[in-house]
């Protein structure tokens, strides 16, 4: 690694100075959460040129700052970079399937982590992504805000604890709404502007959720061809249509509709006016 490079990274831990950059990720799936990051890196990750590092959700970079978080692992580059390159056993698998699929051997040349929580990653964090990888692209997966709030409250409130929306206290939804957090997860427009700030406009793409459902399969093709790999038909699945990781169908209830409304409408408009979407009901 090159020495001015290691003198300024303000929070990774270079502990090998001997430490290759190669394996260093091409490309991050960002959400925030309940955004379709995880239906993209279940139809990415087979792609013959496509490495994506498993698990799907690392949190390196979310994690940094918070040792004290009980999922924190490291701040170490060395530990990171562990997770971009197949174990022999993934790497015979992943031959034998795109054999099996494609008729094509397994030959990654991008190396992604579909980490969700990094689309909301303070500017000197990004920055010292930035200095790992200039050149590194984005896919930023954007929702109507509320809708994604109400999403990510039942997936946490509800399905996490077998609990039905009626079982959750009103407070409880409250204060996960009103959560800094999930105030942040809210702010595209914020989060475009600190990546696109650190890797240019031209390396960050932007994905709506609602393509998932309206066009899955032209969508697949435009994220292959911003990755610059091959963009054939022949990579989208089957089950491109298919939901994954879904939560309880359920209307917002009236009373957590104001509230989020209150919350989030300025994080709508702006997302609205920015993207050119019409997200409003």
């Amino acid at each position: 690694m090159d020495e001015n490079i290691r003198r300024q990274l303000r929070h990774v831990r270079v502990s090998d100075p001997a430490v290759r950059l190669d394996r260093f990720p091409d490309f991050f799936i960002v959400g925030p959460q309940r955004t379709g990051t995880t239906w993209l890196h279940a139809h990415l990750r087979f792609h013959p040129q496509i490495f994506l590092a498993e698990p799907k959700e690392i949190f390196f970079f979310s994690r940094l700052t918070t040792p004290e978080h009980p999922g924190y692992q490291s701040n170490d580059l060395g530990w990171y970079l562990q997770f971009f390159r197949d174990p022999p056993w993934r790497y015979v698998a992943k031959n034998l399937l795109t054999l099996w699929r494609y008729r094509e051997l397994y030959q990654p040349c991008v190396r992604g982590e579909a980490t969700a929580s990094y689309a909301a990653l303070e500017p000197d964090i990004i920055g010292d992504v930035a200095l790992l990888n200039p050149h590194l692209k984005v896919i930023l997966m954007i929702r109507n805000p509320i809708d994604r709030a109400w999403s990510h409250a039942k997936k946490d409130l509800v399905r996490k604890y077998n609990r039905s929306v009626a079982d959750v206290p009103p407070a409880e939804f409250e204060a996960f709404f009103r959560d800094p957090y999930q105030r942040r997860c809210a702010r595209y427009v914020e989060q475009y502007d600190n990546w696109s700030a650190a890797v240019g406009t031209e390396r960050v793409f932007v994905g709506r959720f609602d393509d998932i459902a309206t066009r899955p399969e032209d969508f697949l093709l435009d994220v292959m061809r911003f990755l610059d790999v091959r963009s054939d038909r022949k990579y989208v699945g089957a089950a491109v249509r298919e939901a994954i990781n879904p939560t309880e169908a359920s209307q917002i209830p009236a009373c957590y509709q104001g509230l989020l409304d209150k919350l989030l409408s300025e994080d709508l408009r702006r997302a609205e006016a920015r993207f050119g979407l019409s997200w409003r009901r």
